[in-house]
């Protein structure tokens, strides 16, 4: 009987052993943001390559290898601030991530424009919006100029960063 209740006790032992070591290893709800971090490491140390890589092709163009520089930048400034804890919205890793295409069809071209025109619209409104506020109108009228020169730029193929374009699809936000 002694036996048989150590055998079942070892069993049991055993068992909990068994559970405990596969529990160590599945995520749990305390370890599932860290995994979730360092996916997001990875992908952001991929991306700053890609970057860095095309920045030295002189292929590129001294433009291009700017705009590929400055995201690189950006990538390791967004690694750093996760790897040291302080917090970064998606839409900072969503930047950070996205990496510039080598060119551009006509048809990619063209939705960039449209993009620009509409974000051109909304500073229009904003700043009809705002006239009894000079400094916000002003922010709109800003805005407006930087989507006119990203639009005048693609439309005329010239070179421009893709830094240029995000700030010329930035509409002010206010309440």
């Amino acid at each position: 009987m002694k036996s048989k209740t150590l055998r079942t006790a070892g069993i049991m032992a055993s068992a909990l052993f068994f559970a405990a070591s596969l529990s160590a290893c599945a995520p749990t709800e305390s370890n599932a943001p860290e995994m979730q971090s360092e996916r997001t490491l990875e992908r952001l140390q991929a991306a700053r390559e890609i970057d860095l890589g095309n920045a030295k092709d002189p292929e590129v163009g001294p433009v291009a290898s700017g705009d590929y520089s400055v995201r690189a930048d950006k990538a390791a400034l967004v690694m750093n601030d996760i790897e040291h804890g302080q917090y970064v919205s998606q839409s900072q890793i969503d930047d950070a991530l996205f990496v510039p295409p080598r060119s551009i069809s006509l048809t990619q071209r063209a939705e960039l424009i449209r993009k620009l025109k509409d974000a051109k619209n909304l500073d229009n409104r904003g700043w009809w919006d705002w006239t009894r506020d000079p400094i916000i109108a002003q922010d709109f009228s800003v805005q407006e100029k930087k989507a006119n020169r990203a639009i005048r730029d693609l439309e005329t193929d010239q070179q421009i960063s893709w830094s240029e374009i995000d700030e010329g699809l930035e509409v002010p936000r206010y309440p």
